[in-house]
């Protein structure tokens, strides 16, 4: 019989099967993000850090979930919009994004290094950056190593939307109408101004909507470019 346990694990969705069970899509680090039922009235909340063991007769079943909460990661932020959109934000893009069962170990330690520090002042640039390293790690990666142009490429300004690649502030001057900022935060170790937030968020956003989602994006992260 199939099974697995975990220390830790992020519950990422709920999804409601009769009256005292549920479908829990969890990210874990050994075994990716995966699907179980969880045979309890009350699921646990979004956001919500378990440890995790799964069973099932079959593995190619969906199995049972036995879970025990280590932490709620919602309760510190309950009058914080903007921190409590970040953690929504992202446990639907990973549920939305990640394939089933494969493992992503560099982006889970991402995703627990972001909500460790989720009470930190730069949590909104820490967003945009995980942000693109989702992209990256499902395949859609944006290039900002030098400019597609053949410019400098200390001085990266802009970055094509369809090809993903950056391009120099000399070089992307007579096209910026047709091209997306690219904030400096986003290719270098810099910080990041509400306006440089603001454009990174639109620019990550333009990607997973277009690339990677193929559809609107949750309207709770709409939400962040609004706050």
């Amino acid at each position: 019989m199939p099974e697995f346990t975990e220390e830790k694990g992020l519950v990422l969705s709920s999804k409601r099967l009769g009256e005292r069970s549920c479908i829990l899509s969890v990210l874990t680090e050994n075994n990716g993000r995966h699907l179980g039922v969880y045979q309890k009235q009350k699921p646990p909340e979004i956001g919500t850090v378990v440890s995790v063991r799964w069973r099932a007769r079959l593995a190619e079943q969906m199995g049972t979930f036995y879970l025990e909460e280590v932490s709620s990661l919602s309760i510190p932020f309950l009058d914080d919009k903007k921190r409590l959109a970040c953690l929504s934000a992202i446990c639907l893009l990973l549920h939305e994004l990640l394939p089933e069962r494969q493992i992503f170990p560099n982006l889970y330690h991402s995703v627990f290094d972001f909500l460790d520090n989720l009470s930190e002042a730069d949590f909104l640039k820490r967003y945009v950056l995980l942000e693109k390293e989702l992209l990256s790690e499902i395949g859609f990666g944006l290039d900002t190593s030098c400019c597609a142009g053949g410019g400098n490429s200390d001085d990266l300004f802009y970055i094509s939307p369809k090809t993903g690649r950056a391009v120099s502030r000399e070089k992307g001057k007579p096209y910026h109408d047709k091209l997306l900022l690219l904030p400096r935060f986003l290719w270098c170790n810099a910080d990041a101004t509400d306006l440089d937030i603001q454009s990174g968020l639109k620019l990550t956003g333009y990607f997973l909507q277009t690339f990677a989602l193929k559809k609107l994006l949750p309207k709770i992260r709409e939400q962040l470019i609004t706050f």
